[in-house]
């Protein structure tokens, strides 16, 4: 099995993850759009769906991570019985994955 790469101090995995979750969308473009049409309320709630599902989400896909030491494929494939359903999370993942990263405009 090939070694995998690892980083150097955990400021730099928190501020690659931390770029990874927001993405460019979120720093560029949400708060041109919402201070051109006056959306104040919006950020507030849009700062609590992004704390309350964000933070929970990333924190579960950083377990199945660590705890698998795997890519997000095969880490259902290792932490969760054949006969449990669990194992179909991965394509939901896999799908969230793609749609983040197809947001940059």
């Amino acid at each position: 099995m090939p070694t995998r790469e690892h980083f150097s101090s955990r400021l730099g995995f928190l501020l690659i993850a931390a770029g990874c979750a927001i993405g460019l969308g979120n720093v560029w473009r949400f708060p041109f759009i919402t201070g051109q049409y006056g959306g104040a309320l919006f950020v507030l709630i849009y700062v609590f769906f992004l704390l309350a599902f964000g933070v929970p989400l990333l924190s579960m896909e950083l377990a199945i991570g660590r705890a698998s030491r795997r890519s997000l494929a095969q880490s259902f494939e290792v932490l969760t019985p054949k006969s449990k359903i669990w194992r179909l999370n991965k394509f939901w993942m896999i799908a969230g994955n793609y749609v983040l990263m197809s947001f940059i405009q």
